[in-house]
């Protein structure tokens, strides 16, 4: 049974350690909220499709949320959730423990 939950929850753990995932929440916590090409700026290590892929993925997850913003041309912006907020704690706090 604990080798199941483990193996759950390392599954559940494996998409935030891909590559550009930690950057990001922790971009994201550092500005408060940011464009797409802001972030796309930082780079991360990261092609553009990659990005995207990452950042939907992240909205899907709730750890983020966009906001399309009303200019022209239409930009968007990205922001922590609570539940991101949350993560961004936590991975600061591990970080912490592993210095």
């Amino acid at each position: 049974m604990l080798e199941k939950a483990g193996k759950s929850n390392g599954l559940k753990l494996r998409f935030l350690f891909g590559k550009g995932v930690v950057d990001i929440i922790l971009f994201l916590e550092y500005k408060g909220k940011a464009r797409y090409s802001e972030i796309k700026k930082e780079r991360y290590v990261i092609g553009d499709r990659s990005l995207s892929r990452t950042l939907k993925k992240l909205q899907e997850k709730g750890i983020i949320s966009r906001a399309a913003l009303p200019t022209f041309p239409i930009s968007t912006s990205y922001s922590l959730t609570e539940k991101g907020k949350a993560v961004a704690k936590h991975l600061k706090e591990l970080a912490l423990e592993l210095s």
